[in-house]
């Protein structure tokens, strides 16, 4: 552990990780149960010694991953860094629901609060179906947005101090499960757009981060949320922008500036 400068920490604890180490158990372990204990304690033991023995620098800290996850959070924390968010509600309450949707003359979206891995959830805009059951709004909580115009979408990846944001043409709502439809390329963010990211960044703890933002009618950025842990390479895939050379060079200085810094300490203690 001494060795190591940087830790990418990249959900470790995910579904896929839960299935290539269920392989490795015996054949005889099949209680259901007694495999998810095996899993969810190898886990925690494994990332319990991570966070007692590292002492380099995480990409991210696991605590500020996680709290960047929650979408409620994202939300405070963009708020307070100055960025436009669009007008937003969390409420499993129909009516409260209802009068929010209805001021909006409908034009808001709907998305989920956490989700989850088992079934690809999108954004959906509402409609009269969703919002006339009163069953179906009560039973979890969920995110209730305006409706931001227009087809150009940002995915801005920020490694550090760097920002390489990209610009996502597609008519669809959810460009995220119509990339055989969108069209990518380089974006040159407004400065006050990255300030503001990286106030939120600097907010929450976090090294790097993905953001999805939303261009209005008038070009104006529209933070919509963060993935502290998003992939990025897929961007790479659909335009020229080199984003794993650029993550690369993001670790590598990463791990030389802490490797510098923990040299100028040693020499210090040396000279006490």
């Amino acid at each position: 552990m001494q060795e190591l400068d940087v830790i990418w920490w990249r959900r470790p604890s995910g579904n896929s990780w839960k299935k290539s180490h269920q392989t490795q158990l015996p054949p005889d372990v099949v209680d259901e149960a007694a495999i998810d204990v095996i899993l969810n304690d190898c886990m925690a033991s494994f990332t319990g010694i991570m966070l007692n023995e590292f002492r380099g620098v995480w990409i991210n800290h696991p605590d500020a991953s996680r709290k960047a996850e929650n979408k409620l959070s994202q939300l405070r924390a963009a708020l307070q860094a100055g960025l436009r968010v669009p007008k937003t509600l969390v409420s499993q309450d129909p009516g409260i629901i209802r009068d929010f949707c209805r001021a909006l003359n409908n034009q808001a979206i709907v998305k989920t609060v956490a989700g989850t891995t088992k079934a690809p959830l999108t954004t959906h805009q509402v409609n009269d179906a969703l919002l006339s059951s009163d069953r179906t709004l009560r039973l979890s909580p969920a995110i209730y947005q305006e409706m931001i115009s227009g087809t150009r979408h940002l995915r801005v990846n920020a490694f550090g101090d760097r920002f390489y944001a990209a610009l996502i043409s597609c008519d669809r709502l959810d460009w995220r499960v119509h990339l055989d439809e969108v069209v990518v390329e380089p974006y040159q963010l407004p400065k006050e757009t990255e300030a503001g990211l990286r106030k939120f960044m600097t907010i929450l703890g976090l090294r790097m981060g993905i953001f999805d933002l939303k261009l209005d009618t008038d070009g104006e950025p529209i933070w919509l949320e963060v993935n502290p842990q998003g992939q990025f390479l897929f961007v790479e895939g659909l335009s020229d922008m080199k984003l794993a050379d650029a993550f690369a060079d993001f670790l590598f200085e990463e791990a030389t500036s802490y490797t510098s810094e923990f040299k100028t300490q040693e020499s210090n203690k040396l000279h006490i």
